[in-house]
């Protein structure tokens, strides 16, 4: 468990096969925001589009916390991470787990691709990454997803990623004038047998600084 207890070094960030994953910092806030204030992105998602005061008053919490926590040399306990194209360092989304109250292993998964990266792939890479970070580094045992019932592409994202599905709440988010049924899905650390963890740990990088 890289970095849990400060005695092991965390990295800054890792590399996939198109993307660069690095914790999010201030500096990151204005690409964030421009995402989160788009009609296409969000309009699957249950929040948005936000105005710019609204995104960064709920991510710049996070970036104090993920800032101290590596100032300490420990992992963060809701990692937020940059992607960014590894040939051009173009930013691409971000993704996140985020810890369950009371459950301490359990993260809920989150991601969103900007509109001009869709449809290359990036999508299931940060989902994959996040499956890497969550039960290869951080020690989880378990993550849970959810996606909103039209959202298609979100779901085969997870289903690519080994998730399974497990249930469907109806009518779970208001957003935009219409209800929307939420799909839940669920990974356990047992679901993913050794030839799988190898498969991950090959797929992603460490970078040193």
């Amino acid at each position: 468990m890289a970095g849990a207890g400060g005695d092991v070094p965390v990295p800054a960030g890792w590399t996939g096969e198109n993307l660069a994953f690095r914790y999010i910092e201030e500096g990151d806030l204005p690409d964030i925001c421009r995402m989160l204030a788009k009609d296409s992105v969000c309009e699957w998602l249950f929040f948005g589009p936000n105005p710019v005061e609204v995104t960064k008053s709920y991510f710049a919490p996070l970036v104090e916390s993920i800032g101290e926590a590596l100032a300490r040399g420990s992992l963060p306990e809701n990692p937020v991470f940059t992607l960014r194209t590894k040939a051009s360092g173009r930013f691409v989304g971000q993704c996140a787990l985020l810890g369950i109250d009371f459950s301490s292993g359990a993260y809920l998964i989150g991601y969103q691709i900007d509109e001009p990266h869709w449809n290359r792939g990036y999508g299931t890479e940060a989902c994959g990454f996040l499956v890497y970070y969550a039960f290869l580094v951080a020690g989880a045992y378990r993550l849970n997803g959810d996606c909103a019932a039209g959202h298609a592409g979100s779901r085969r994202v997870m289903e690519k990623c080994g998730f399974v599905a497990e249930g469907c709440q109806r009518k779970y988010w208001h957003a935009r004038g219409g209800f929307h049924d939420r799909l839940l899905f669920g990974l356990l650390a047992e679901d993913l047998d050794t030839v799988r963890l190898d498969a991950l740990a090959s797929s992603f990088a460490a970078i040193s600084g």
